[in-house]
């Protein structure tokens, strides 16, 4: 399948219920969640959830399970954004976070490779919902307030569900790329997608022959690998 024919055809992936968030409020005032603020000289309501310095805080809140792991999301999204689909322009990747809102990060950014520079770079992102946080030039912004508002944008959505129709990850991504549908890959450490989630996908597959539930970076591998087979930039 040549490039010249196929150059409209996009991969869209979502990576959804992704782990970023602010520091609750009702945490905020916790001594391990006060120690790791002072250590690093910011404010508890500009800091990242992450369930490494702030596992004992957490331990009130609702779905404390799905919660503070920004590494899932970095992984993923240096990944996506290091592929070669990408760089040959046929990717489009976008994050819904815990909160909600979907955030759209263009094809030319780099995020950073260093954990603690990426996680002041997102908590940055869920303040001003852009980055930069100003200036003309623009690399992650928000193009939704809900997963609702962007699947009614997008048209669709697609999710890999481990309860799904069983499907080749091939067969999945071509039927995505012609539809024009985003691919919705989990991001939370373990349980389950939100009724609502669940809900809003129009179509749900699993990957065929995978018993058991995989890394997200693994699927997301298989699903970047199949997409650039299908379009001739892998033999």
């Amino acid at each position: 399948m040549s490039q010249g024919a196929e150059r409209s055809k996009k991969l869209r992936i979502v990576l959804l219920e992704s782990p970023l968030e602010l520091v609750p409020p009702e945490i905020r005032r916790h001594p391990q969640v006060k120690r790791y603020t002072e250590r690093f000289g910011i404010e508890p309501g500009e800091t990242l959830l992450d369930k490494t310095y702030h596992y004992y805080a957490m331990e009130p809140l609702p779905e404390k399970w799905k919660r503070g792991r920004p590494d899932i999301v970095h992984f993923s999204i240096l990944l996506l954004q290091d592929s070669l689909l990408n760089q040959k322009g046929f990717l489009e990747t976008y994050i819904h976070v815990y909160d909600g809102r979907v955030f759209y990060i263009k094809p030319e950014t780099r995020l950073p490779k260093h954990y603690d520079r990426f996680k002041g770079l997102m908590a940055q992102l869920l303040i001003y919902e852009r980055l930069p946080p100003s200036g003309d030039t623009v690399l992650v912004e928000k193009v939704a307030d809900s997963l609702e508002e962007f699947v009614e944008q997008m048209g669709g959505l697609i999710l890999l569900w481990e309860k799904g129709k069983p499907r080749t990850a091939k067969t999945i991504v071509r039927e995505a790329m012609e539809l024009k549908w985003p691919i919705g890959v989990g991001m939370f450490p373990r349980g389950d997608f939100r009724a609502e989630t669940i809900r809003l996908a129009r179509k749900r597959y699993s990957l065929r022959g995978v018993s058991g539930s995989l890394k997200a970076w693994s699927v997301l591998h298989y699903l970047l690998c199949s997409a650039e087979q299908l379009l001739g930039i892998l033999p």
